[in-house]
């Protein structure tokens, strides 16, 4: 078969590439059918040629690639014409507002201002900058008025004694020089007949507008006379009421024609982990201090106090608390005190390591009123010897009972395990111990038990340990 080149090709070799037989081509290959064309298609409607998928696809990623282009520069041009267009407003949410320790009636803060800080002209001075509060300013502007600098001091013929051999106990060494006491010799200050030696010194919390002030034990040790002086730089002479060693709670008085403020108190019930701790105290000295943290836990049973020390339930804080912040107060966001300031635990210095420790309010509330009441500040007795189980709940597992003890009298056993007490959860054996010391001799009490698997109920009168 021959095509000439004036011949219209066929429709089935478009491109005219007909195959001819070469010179040396088999004889044997079959030859190719002729075609009949029964149909010409007009000179000036050729046929399409069928298109190439190769070049379909390279079209589209082109134009794809051309659409991802024009996204990036509007993109880029957005930025670039917007670029002096003023900032999105920013809203500043105001802090908590702050129950101020008053009198009878507790009201509250203004709250501080929402939104950035402006400037407001003053009455009768240059301009100043009123800004938004942070929360512990507020804390410590409701606190600080309650809280005081007092040093349990000696006079007369005590105090000759002291300075001539001054006893190891006192805390003057850990004072820096600039806050010894400089008062001349002759009459004191407050009428205090001789110079006063200061034997201890810490912080207090002002407990009513009578001038009744609550403060550590240890702050004022065996002194019998105190001196205090207010957060407005007033000195005003004292004496010790009452104190309770075993707990480290003393209650002091003063006499002042100061208006004093006295602390607005929370109870432990409403404290929580995590929550704002602010510590406002005198440590060294330094008085009106203030620091801040959290409060790492409750409910720590450490073992407190002088002689038959107790264990007490406390507030751990990591506030910063150093020696002097004893007495001083530990405030929640709300300007309540919820804690007094006790002591520290340390690695070996005297610095803090943020493991700071305070008696709950309700406690030391207790205490004072015991002590105002006349009642007895000894420590509740039970009479059993235990330990914390190894396995299974948690509780105070009894190890052995004495015998004419009031734990005797109620019924307890070796083996029991004491669950709650009044309703309060027992964890371990000490949180049993500072729960029961905590309570006034004649205090009658019910313990849940878990004796064999099943729960009881057993009513104790709680004892005192120098009458069993």
């Amino acid at each position: 078969m021959s095509n000439e080149p004036d011949e219209p090709r066929s429709e089935w070799d478009p491109l005219g590439w007909e195959l001819e037989a070469s010179a040396g081509q088999s004889d044997n290959l079959p030859v190719p059918r002729s075609a009949e064309v029964v149909a010409w298609a007009p000179p000036d409607e050729r046929p399409h040629p069928s298109r190439n998928p190769a070049v379909t696809m390279l079209v589209a990623s082109v134009l794809l690639a051309v659409f991802g282009l024009v996204g990036i520069g509007i993109g880029v041009g957005s930025v670039f014409f917007n670029r002096d267009a003023p900032p999105p407003e920013v809203v500043v949410v105001s802090g908590p507002q702050v129950v101020s320790a008053s009198t009878g009636q507790s009201p509250t803060l203004p709250a501080p201002p929402v939104g950035p800080p402006a400037v407001q002209a003053a009455p009768d001075g240059p301009n100043e900058l009123a800004a938004s509060v942070d929360p512990v300013v507020e804390v410590a502007r409701a606190v600080a008025p309650s809280v005081v600098l007092i040093e349990a001091i000696f006079n007369g013929e005590d105090a000759e004694t002291l300075e001539s051999d001054p006893p190891e106990s006192t805390p003057r060494g850990d004072l820096p020089p600039e806050v010894e006491s400089e008062e001349p010799p002759g009459e004191g200050p407050d009428g205090l007949e001789g110079r006063p030696r200061i034997i201890g010194q810490g912080s207090g919390i002002i407990y009513d507008a009578s001038g009744h002030i609550l403060t550590n034990a240890h702050v004022v040790g065996e002194a019998e006379a105190v001196r205090v002086q207010l957060a407005d730089g007033t000195r005003a002479s004292g004496v010790v009421v009452g104190t309770a060693p075993a707990i480290d709670v003393a209650l002091v008085k003063v006499e002042t024609d100061v208006a004093l403020t006295p602390a607005v108190f929370a109870d432990r019930s409403t404290i929580e982990v995590g929550q704002l701790a602010v510590a406002v105290g005198s440590p060294f000295g330094l008085q009106q201090s203030v620091t801040s943290g959290i409060v790492s836990a409750v409910g720590r049973a450490i073992r407190e106090g002088a002689g038959d020390s107790a264990f007490v339930e406390m507030i751990q804080t990591d506030a910063p608390i150093n020696p002097g912040n004893s007495g001083g107060a530990l405030a929640n966001r709300f300007g309540q005190v919820i804690g007094m300031n006790t002591l520290i635990q340390t690695d070996g210095s005297i610095g803090n390591i943020g493991l700071g420790f305070a008696i709950p309010s309700d406690i030391a509330l207790n205490i004072a009123l015991r002590i105002l009441s006349g009642m007895s500040t000894e420590l509740g007795f039970l009479g059993v010897l235990g330990t914390d189980p190894e396995m299974g709940h948690p509780g105070a597992l009894i190890i052995e009972v004495s015998e004419g003890t009031p734990a005797d009298r109620a019924g307890l056993m070796a083996g029991d395990l004491i669950v709650l007490i009044d309703d309060e959860v027992v964890s371990t054996f000490t949180e049993l111990a500072a729960k029961v010391q905590f309570r006034a001799p004649g205090t009658e009490v019910d313990l849940e038990v878990v004796r064999d698997d099943e729960h009881i109920t057993l009513t104790v009168i709680i004892g005192s340990l120098s009458v069993e």
